[in-house]
């Protein structure tokens, strides 16, 4: 029942009220803007804003429909607009009430939008067919990318450590089908420790704003089928939530390490044997050439006392390398001791300082020894602590210009000891910087190179360092040079 004839005004469509013979009971507003009505000009019969075709389609087909069926639907007429012109309409019309009259309601919408609507919805729909395939087919270029990847184990995981996901890749690694992987948790298949675990307990419900939080890189044991374990690494990377429609926390790509562990071992094994070989007779070769350069009293002439000199002074090089390589196959195989005690700060770092005084004397390098308040005590391995000052006092003194300064200072704050070198070299380049601390890198690695060496000592000072639970690190000098420092873990005063 029609009562409320401001809301048929604020209608944004053409709505006339009708009795059942087509008198005109009301008309809105809209209709009256839209056909070009006025007050004194309302017609009082629908068939009066209809051209005469319309009139007799009114008349022979709409209201018998409307009297036997109640209702029509979207039926097309021209309507009679301002000035003569003609308006294309899309007719609804249904049987109701007006107060106590029976009456028929017209609603009227624009056939022209309705035309654009429905063109823009049909080319809205091509689009997505268009974009369902182009997602269809990346789709499919992915999985054939994703299963031809045969070497390297694949997953994606939900936020709590589910598969969700497995290629053909893991289905190799894991001797496992996509059904005994997909569903269950990642926990059982890998040994996963307690850093690892907490990565799936804390995703869930935590906001990981720090950039690497929720990756993780480490290396573990996979568990076969069969009750067998594996070596394998595994790289673990976060999913941000809008990455993905489906429920997806995590991508992990795990690769099978046995074979490189076997070299590992091997490559270590001979390191170690043929380093042990060597030194055995060279240590001979070096007490014999020792005892030739400081015999005043033998018959040697002066080019063969030069001579025995050079020799001697690369026996010494070969004899450092071969110290250096097994130094660094014992941190490699975790075979290296470091004994932590507690020693005297400045002691240890006056003893570093008077080890390096005799070396390089043509140069004419100075060494600047500030020491730092008395009775500091540090928790460190002595001979470790001196293999690392030592190292870093002979790169700086090898990459000083002759006549000028190295300092070796102190610093104490947060229960450590920050101890620096700083010579006035060249510093190094920034190109080189990601690879300062790696092994058998060298800023110069061409055969002319000027500065001698192995590339092995600044991957020995970090690993030592850190095995004494402290850390190294460089920067610039502000008037050129390079500052290598590295710290000690103070010890705690007793209350």
């Amino acid at each position: 029942m029609l009562n409320n004839l401001a809301e048929l005004d604020a209608l944004p469509c053409a709505v006339i009220v009708t009795d059942t013979g087509g008198a005109i009971l009301f008309i809105n507003q809209w209709a009256q803007t839209t056909f070009g009505l006025t007050e004194a000009a309302q017609p009082d019969r629908l068939e009066h804003l209809l051209p005469l075709a319309g009139q007799i389609f009114l008349q022979t087909h709409i209201l018998p429909m409307l009297r036997s069926e109640g209702e029509v639907k979207e039926i097309y007429l021209q309507f009679s607009g301002p000035e003569l012109t003609r308006i294309p309409m899309l007719l609804n019309a249904i049987k109701g009430m007006f107060g106590e009259l029976a009456c028929y309601r017209w609603v009227m919408l624009p056939a022209q939008h309705r035309a654009e609507f429905e063109q823009q919805l049909l080319k809205n729909r091509q689009q997505m067919q268009e974009f369902a395939r182009a997602a269809e087919s990346d789709r499919q270029i992915l999985q054939t990318v994703l299963d031809g990847v045969k070497d390297v184990g694949i997953l994606a995981l939900s936020a709590d450590g589910c598969i969700e996901f497995a290629n053909t890749g893991a289905e190799l690694l894991f001797q496992a089908t996509t059904q005994q992987l997909v569903k269950s948790q990642i926990e059982n298949w890998l040994s996963l420790a307690e850093a690892e675990r907490q990565i799936f307990v804390a995703f869930p419900g935590q906001n990981l704003t720090q950039p690497d939080a929720g990756h993780s890189d480490f290396e573990t044991l996979l568990n076969l089928t069969n009750g067998q374990q594996i070596d394998v690494q595994v790289q673990l990377r976060r999913l941000e939530p809008y990455q993905t429609l489906n429920a997806l926390g995590f991508i992990m790509i795990i690769t099978d390490i046995q074979q490189r562990k076997r070299y590992q071992a091997l490559q270590n094994n001979f390191i170690a044997n043929i380093s042990h070989e060597l030194r055995t007779p060279l240590t001979s070769i070096l007490g014999a050439l020792k005892l030739l350069s400081i015999d005043k009293k033998s018959d040697l002439t002066i080019p063969t006392r030069k001579l025995v000199d050079l020799t001697l002074k690369n026996a010494n090089r070969l004899h450092q390398l071969i110290i250096d390589i097994l130094d660094f196959s014992k941190l490699n195989t975790g075979k290296m001791s470091v004994q932590i005690t507690s020693l005297e700060l400045v002691a240890l770092l006056q003893q570093a300082v008077d080890e390096q005084l005799y070396y390089l004397p043509a140069k004419h390098i100075h060494i600047n020894f500030t020491p730092p308040s008395p009775n500091i005590q540090v928790l460190t391995d002595a001979g470790r602590f001196l293999q690392v000052m030592s190292n870093l006092l002979a790169n700086a003194k090898k990459f000083s210009p002759a006549n000028t300064t190295i300092t070796v200072y102190a610093e104490i704050a947060d229960d450590l000891a920050k101890v620096s070198i700083a010579d006035q070299g060249p510093g190094v380049a920034e190109g080189f910087l990601p690879l300062l601390f790696s092994q058998f890198s060298q800023q110069d690695d061409s055969a002319s190179r000027a500065a001698e060496g192995t590339g092995l000592g600044l991957a020995i000072c970090k690993q030592l360092v850190q095995a004494m639970g402290g850390e190294i690190g460089y920067r610039q000098n502000a008037d050129g040079g390079a500052t290598f420092w590295f710290t000690a873990q103070l010890v705690r005063a007793k209350h």
